[in-house]
């Protein structure tokens, strides 16, 4: 593997901090608050990822952001300068915790002397991060909802709210850098147990483990990943979903991983293919396209340059090998504060360009039923202010027998 830096490394000395985005954003806006309640959007905004998802933000343009939390919510990774106030959602003793709640939104907004006009909220449920607590989203009941659109009359501007996702700050790079950082401990296990006999699901599980073995190291308090690992023909499925099953590996196989992982809040998404000791002959040059094409895609990114383009760029090397039937997908979107952010996608004649700050996929691939595999490789990749840098490269983490992860 080469180094993880692949041309120059750094972001603007002075970019916009997450505070004047967001500001910029009320005032283009005309709004004096935005209330959020979603994972993703708590995180952006404060620093906080929500334990149960139950909680709520306030953010005002001219004051501190007011933070509304479960009565059973811990405490130990709220940021300490955000004000707080607790609402009985736990307490069996309390028969509607979110009238409770709307209630104390609404004498926060008449302090602040906010008009329903001047506040703006995304009401939608959909494409949401998980919180902590991660086997289920906790749902906004249909009642609590139309309570909180009474207080927010501008949803209008949802489009204008999710561009705040796109550039990325400093902090929230480090982040995600941490994020990619421990997905390659997850990959590392993945190349370790590429061995006939071993089920897809048994790989799976090896690298989901890795990763949750994290929590407690270097600051991590949340560390869960999502392994997706499919062998053989079952890897030529991987252009329209990805599964693990009980398949065993067997010699030759390509062994696709799709791996999603969330760590303190921020997200990596990466994917890698790999074969059982030597690729079969019917699948070895799908395998050296993709690693082509994925290449040639990453080595473009820089500022300025079209989402267009870069497709253009993947799609045309797996074109020139007569595949390009069997690329199916997009060639990337952003990623960071959800598995898959808000944004345009990497995609066929896509105008829109890449600026400093975004973090994005690239992630050809090529899946062939008649010859029994597929492939696909996938990094997250920083646009800086004169090229680009990979986060999820990790010196040494490399394949068997050498071939960069």
């Amino acid at each position: 593997m080469g180094a993880s830096i692949v041309s120059a490394s750094f972001v603007s000395a002075n970019p916009p901090s997450r505070a004047q985005q967001i500001r910029s954003f009320l005032q283009k806006n005309d709004l004096q608050a935005w209330i959020a309640w979603r994972p993703d959007e708590l995180l952006m905004l404060s620093g906080y990822f929500p334990y149960w998802g139950a909680s709520l933000l306030i953010y005002f343009a001219d004051a501190e952001p007011v933070l509304f939390v479960p009565q059973i919510e811990p405490r130990d990774h709220i940021p300490a300068a955000l004000r707080v106030q607790e609402y009985p959602w736990g307490d069996l003793k309390c028969a509607d915790p979110y009238s409770a709640l709307v209630a104390a939104v609404g004498n926060e907004l008449v302090k602040a002397d906010i008009s329903r006009e001047r506040v703006g909220m995304n009401l939608s449920a959909s494409r949401t991060s998980l919180p902590i607590q991660a086997a289920e989203q906790i749902p906004m009941p249909e009642a609590f909802s139309g309570q909180l659109s009474a207080l927010a009359a501008k949803p209008d501007c949802q489009t204008a709210f999710a561009e705040l996702y796109l550039r990325k700050v400093p902090e929230e790079i480090d982040a995600i850098r941490l994020a990619n950082r421990v997905a390659n401990v997850g990959l590392q296990a993945f190349f370790e147990n590429l061995h006939p006999g071993i089920a897809e699901a048994e790989v799976a599980a090896a690298v989901e483990s890795a990763i949750y073995r994290q929590l407690g190291h270097d600051g991590i308090f949340h560390s869960r990943g999502w392994a997706m690992v499919q062998s053989g023909p079952n890897s030529a499925d991987a252009g329209r979903f990805n599964r693990s099953t009980g398949r065993r590996l067997e010699s030759g196989d390509l062994v696709l991983i799709e791996l999603a992982t969330c760590v303190n809040g921020y997200w990596s998404d990466l994917t890698r293919t790999a074969a059982v000791g030597s690729p079969k002959p019917a699948v070895e040059q799908i395998l050296a396209i993709v690693r082509d094409a994925q290449q040639t895609a990453v080595n473009a990114v820089v500022p300025g340059v079209s989402a267009g383009r870069i497709d253009a760029l993947a799609r045309g090397k797996i074109a020139a090998a007569g595949l390009s039937t069997y690329f199916t997908h997009h060639t990337g979107h952003h990623v960071g504060f959800r598995y898959h952010d808000p944004g345009f996608l990497i995609l066929p004649e896509e105008s829109a360009v890449l600026e400093p700050g975004m973090v994005i996929t690239i992630e050809p691939g090529v899946y062939v039923p008649d010859r029994g595999g597929g492939a696909r490789i996938e990094d997250n990749v920083l646009v800086t202010e004169s090229g680009h840098e990979v986060l999820s490269r990790i010196e040494g983490n490399e394949q068997p027998g050498g071939k960069r992860a």
